[in-house]
């Protein structure tokens, strides 16, 4: 039975988020350098890479904290910093780029970004829970819904900007 404060059971886990995320953000950056000067002259191609970028990177990161050696508690911390710092980052780009189209998204756009604020408010859950001892509530199980949710979302974002400028690049 796996124990949802207890990271040393999750190791292998979050060893695999951490380098599946490392992988796709390279791939993604050899991806956005092919076509740098589109994706930087397009604020729709130009928001999806970033935030793309941005969960994939926190995503990473909570692979590794949680590969740290330490107490439960500071690791609920950090990894609540983690998914705080991503949404609120991904929360200033969001609203500098809806400043730029006066608030008008299609539909869909604005699904993309509440599901990302799902997957912060998941990552928040479980660290709350960590950080409170309240194991009953999930703890690591909530972050590993996280950390799969982010990968899915991003490797989704990634394949609709990629795709996309390739698409408005056709003659």
């Amino acid at each position: 039975m796996f124990e949802p404060l207890d990271a040393s059971s999750w190791k292998e886990f979050f060893f695999t988020i951490a380098a599946a995320s490392a992988a796709l953000i390279g791939l993604i950056v050899v991806g956005l350098s092919i076509h740098a000067d589109y994706i930087a002259g397009s604020l729709t191609h130009r928001s999806h890479a970033r935030a793309t970028l941005v969960v994939l990177t926190a995503t990473m990161a909570i692979g590794l904290v949680a590969l740290f050696p330490q107490e439960p508690a500071w690791a609920g911390w950090e990894i609540g910093l983690i998914s705080l710092g991503f949404a609120s980052i991904n929360t200033y780009n969001n609203t500098k780029a809806l400043r730029q189209v006066a608030w008008r998204l299609p539909r869909a756009a604005w699904q993309r970004m509440a599901v990302g604020y799902a997957i912060a408010a998941s990552g928040l859950i479980g660290a709350v829970s960590i950080v409170t001892g309240a194991g009953q509530v999930g703890g690591l199980y909530w972050i590993g819904l996280e950390t799969i949710a982010a990968l899915v979302w991003a490797i989704a974002g990634a394949w609709r900007f990629l795709i996309g400028v390739v698409d408005e690049q056709r003659p």
